[in-house]
C-alpha cells in the first residue's frame, strides 16, 4: 500500500507546517463546531436549572447570584465563537489574514469565560451534592487547574517550542526525495 507523500508522516512531529489562508478558515471553522454545541448545550442547561424547584430552596441568595454570574460568562463564550461567522457575514465573506487573527483570538478568549462559567457551576453543583463548602472548592480548584493546564499553560509552552521549528511547505518533502 503506497503511502500519501503529501500528508506528514509520524516522523514530523517535530515540523511546523504553513497553511493557506483559506486551511486555516478551515480549521478555525471546525473547531467552533467542536466547541459551540458544548456550549450550547451548557447554557441551556443553566437556564433550565433557574425553573427547578429547589434553585431558590436549596442555593443561598449569593449562589444564585453566583449562577447568574456563571450563566453570563457562558453567554459570553458563545458570542465569542459565534463571532467570526457574524463578522464573516458582514465582511462580505472576505477571507484575509486580518479575519484569520480575529477569528483565532474570539475562540480563543472564548475559554476564559467558558472555563470561568462551568467552574462556578462545578462548584455550586459539588455544594449541592457534596453539602460541604470545603469538597466543593477543592473540587473546584482541581477542575479550575486542569482547565488552566490544558487549555492555557500547556499550549503556551508548546507554542513557544513549536515557535522555534523551521516553517515547511506541506508535500515539500516529496520534491526533495
Amino acid at each position: 500500500m503506497e503511502q500519501n507523500k503529501t500528508a506528514p508522516s509520524a516522523g514530523d512531529s517535530h515540523r511546523q507546517y504553513r497553511q493557506s489562508l483559506g486551511d486555516q478558515v478551515s480549521t478555525i471553522e471546525q473547531e467552533a463546531r467542536m466547541v459551540l454545541p458544548g456550549v450550547q448545550a451548557l447554557f441551556g442547561f443553566q437556564l433550565m436549572a433557574v425553573f427547578n424547584q429547589g434553585f431558590k430552596t436549596v442555593l443561598s441568595e449569593n449562589e444564585q447570584a453566583m449562577h447568574l454570574a456563571a450563566l453570563l460568562l457562558v453567554a459570553l463564550a458563545s458570542i465569542l465563537v459565534v463571532a467570526p461567522a457574524a463578522y464573516h457575514r458582514q465582511a462580505n465573506h472576505q477571507i484575509s489574514k486580518h479575519f484569520v487573527e480575529l477569528s483565532s483570538r474570539y475562540l480563543a478568549w472564548a475559554l476564559a469565560p467558558l472555563a470561568l462559567g462551568t467552574c462556578l457551576d462545578i462548584y455550586l453543583v459539588a455544594r449541592i451534592i457534596l453539602g460541604s463548602v470545603v469538597a466543593s472548592l477543592i473540587t473546584t480548584f482541581v477542575i479550575s487547574a486542569v482547565y488552566l493546564w490544558t487549555w492555557f499553560i500547556f499550549p503556551k509552552i508548546r507554542a513557544v517550542r513549536i515557535e522555534k521549528l523551521p516553517l515547511h511547505e506541506l508535500g515539500s518533502e516529496a520534491k526533495t526525495k
